[in-house]
């Protein structure tokens, strides 16, 4: 179903990536649809979910394996449909298809739509596709269950839920559990013999988070502290490990989720005693632009309530410089620093100070 793009856009681009459109729409293999179309309003998630089930139905009918149905989600834009009705489309989705021989392909522009609705939206499905990456919802760990599996380790999980200020788990604590964010943002606190602490991190949907500690049965590395109010999946360690022992291939994905988180603290050791500080500085609040910022109409706002003193623990610098580095910033207007809220005026420039390829994010 197309919407931004026309169907002869489409067309075009199927034809340059080699697919036969003409005799795929003559068999009845390919059809190209408007959101009008499709549906005429008023849009509901019963009739949505119904549309579908008739697609799929009328493909087996007609002698096809299945339905494979793209969708450009920016019709519900288009069609003026309230946002609480989209999340409730994309929740039935996953219901609508259990039994039908269907995959259904949700598109959403994030320059279009509300991040807190995106964010709703992946917590819908099992699989995502954001950029050239590809997740399981619950954790890249787990992305090679089959879809049976997945339904069955879900279902073996309990859902917490901390409030802002609140922690997950302390320095010190014996591992246990394995967690998944399912939504708000956490940080990773780690704190000396002498009560000194430091942020070591940020999390957000839905990483993972407490499996390497859990896995060798070690005590907490580091405190998992919530930023805004947080939910979570839990697993007692021990199934995860049957899961890992059932399924191998879920094994290998531990272990690369694991030697990237490796790769990432390398990196960041070396940032720490190779690159000044305003480059430190740019490459955090750049990381976090783009992965829980929020586009304004003059530029991303990040809202993470840290304080100068937490970025220069992070970045390991003083309070003093940090404070500097930023009060040159936004004369220049690069980025507008106030109570624990950042305001990136400049994406391009602050790409450039950090020495990294330009933000997409959400609307």
């Amino acid at each position: 179903m197309v919407d931004d793009l026309s169907a002869k856009q489409v067309r075009e681009a199927l034809i340059a990536a080699g697919v036969s459109v003409s005799r795929e729409i003559e068999r009845g293999a390919l059809v190209l649809l408007n959101a009008r179309e499709y549906s005429q309003p008023p849009v509901t998630p019963a009739h949505i979910i119904n549309l579908i089930r008739e697609r799929a139905q009328d493909a087996r009918s007609r002698g096809f394996r299945g339905l494979r149905l793209g969708v450009e989600m920016t019709w519900a834009v288009t069609m003026a449909v309230p946002d609480e009705t989209i999340v409730q489309i994309e929740a039935l989705v996953e219901v609508a298809i259990d039994h039908e021989a269907a995959t259904v392909a949700c598109q959403y522009r994030r320059d279009r739509f509300p991040m807190a609705v995106l964010q709703r939206e992946v917590r819908t499905h099992t699989k995502v596709v954001a950029g050239d990456q590809s997740y399981v919802t619950v954790s890249g760990m787990f992305q090679e269950l089959t879809r049976t599996d997945l339904k069955v380790f879900l279902a073996s999980a309990e859902e917490r839920r901390v409030p802002k200020g609140g922690y997950y788990y302390r320095q010190g604590d014996p591992s246990r559990e394995v967690f998944v964010l399912t939504a708000g943002r956490l940080k990773g606190v780690w704190t000396d013999p002498d009560g000194r602490s430091v942020i070591i991190g940020f999390l957000s949907p839905p990483d993972s988070f407490g499996y390497a500690a859990a896995f060798a049965g070690l005590p907490r590395f580091a405190s998992a502290q919530v930023i805004d109010d947080s939910r979570v999946l839990v697993w007692d360690v021990q199934t995860v490990l049957g899961v890992m022992r059932a399924h191998p291939e879920v094994s290998l994905d531990a272990v690369r989720l694991i030697a990237k988180e490796a790769a990432a603290l390398v990196d960041h050791t070396v940032d720490l005693t190779t690159s000044p500080v305003e480059r430190r500085l740019a490459r955090v609040l750049h990381r976090l632009a783009r992965s829980t910022g929020r586009r304004t109409a003059s530029g991303i706002l990040i809202e993470m309530g840290l304080s100068g003193q937490d970025l220069a623990g992070f970045i390991n610098a003083t309070p003093y410089t940090v404070s500097r580095v930023l009060a040159t910033w936004h004369r220049l207007k690069v980025v507008a620093a106030q109570r624990g809220r950042f305001h990136v005026l400049d994406v391009e420039r602050l790409a450039a100070i950090a020495g990294e390829p330009g933000i997409e994010v959400a609307g």
